[in-house]
């Protein structure tokens, strides 16, 4: 009896794309995509404003995440008005 190996593409790294406003000092900007996940060099960051890290999204709920962000009482809304207000210092 014959055994046939199934073969399993390689899965994609995740592709997350920042939804906050700019970090001033070049440190973040909006619309910013990362492939493998959270970017590890804003650990720092995320430690300061943990509403940054929330506002990292997989591309395809980009249009979705717009969305809710300009709606008043979202959590997305309250995070990125957060940044607005705290963000980095």
């Amino acid at each position: 009896m014959a055994t046939t190996k199934k073969t399993v593409a390689p899965a994609k790294p995740e592709r997350l794309i920042y939804c906050g406003p700019n970090i001033p000092g070049g440190i973040l900007q909006r619309y910013a995509v990362y492939k493998g996940g959270l970017p590890a060099h804003l650990k720092d960051v995320f430690e300061k404003c943990p509403a940054i890290k929330l506002l990292f999204v997989p591309v395809v709920d980009l249009a979705k995440t717009e969305q809710v962000i300009s709606t008043k009482g979202t959590p997305e809304n309250t995070w990125y008005q957060e940044v607005l207000k705290g963000g980095v210092k």
